[in-house]
């Protein structure tokens, strides 16, 4: 079976003059094998291929075995991993703001595009982890909007990465929360990590829209991994009953 990637080009052309457009022509152009190489292309983008090829293919850590976000209903050592290493990524962020540290990290499960192989861990490995352009984001919730959080991962039941906070949950109720060892204050504010993305209500998290405080940093989930990994020579991911039914 041939697979044809189809461009679409439109030529508009005109004169910066008090004339009106004349007409718009179009063209499809199949792009498939019966389209020859043209050298001098390959020629051109040879030096920016080998340098990018060379740069994705960078090795960062060893991981010892498959971390994949099916390990299980409620949490994951993959999803664990990803959220304990933005903490503290943005806890670095926060203290130098303000100098209040981050309370607990929430993300979404769906982020997770790919699973970890076990061996070396590349850039590519990485990005197709994490594919998007999000960017780490601070908020402060008020208590209700905490509530509401709770709730949301209540309802959800699902592996969504967490980090600084432990859920227990019983006959599909949450029944304890504990935020950095100590339990839920029903009347306190939080600082929560996130993205962008969940902050703008992606996800149906439409708790993270309207925070009382808001700091949008320049850090992308994607280099926040890269930087950790880099400086990691073996992974260690586990699940460690961050949120667990009994």
């Amino acid at each position: 079976m041939l697979i044809c990637l189809v461009l679409n080009k439109i030529t508009i052309s005109c004169e910066e003059k008090n004339k009106s457009l004349d007409f718009i022509r179009g063209q499809q152009i199949e792009v498939g094998k019966e389209i020859a190489e043209q050298r001098e292309v390959l020629d051109l983008i040879e030096p920016y291929k080998a340098e990018l090829d060379a740069k994705i293919n960078e090795p960062l850590c060893y991981n010892p075995r498959l971390l994949t976000k099916k390990e299980s209903d409620l949490e994951t050592s993959l999803g664990n991993l990803l959220a304990d290493v933005c903490l503290q990524a943005g806890d670095s962020i926060l203290r130098s703001v303000n100098g209040k540290g981050i309370d607990f990290a929430v993300f979404n499960y769906g982020g997770l595009r790919a699973p970890l192989e076990e061996g070396t861990i590349t850039i590519e490995d990485v990005f197709q982890l994490m594919p998007f352009e999000n960017r780490l984001v601070i908020v402060e919730l008020k208590p209700d909007q905490v509530k509401e959080l709770i709730h949301y991962l209540e309802i959800q039941k699902q592996a969504h990465p967490i980090a600084g906070i432990r859920v227990t949950m019983r006959n599909d109720k949450i029944t304890k929360v504990k935020i950095n060892g100590k339990d839920l204050n029903p009347d306190k504010n939080y600082y929560v990590l996130t993205i962008d993305y969940l902050q703008h209500g992606g996800g149906n998290m439409t708790f993270l829209t309207d925070p009382e405080y808001l700091y949008v940093s320049d850090l992308k989930v994607r280099d926040a991994l890269i930087r950790s990994f880099s400086k990691t020579d073996t992974l260690r991911a586990s699940l460690d009953g961050r949120f667990v039914e009994n």
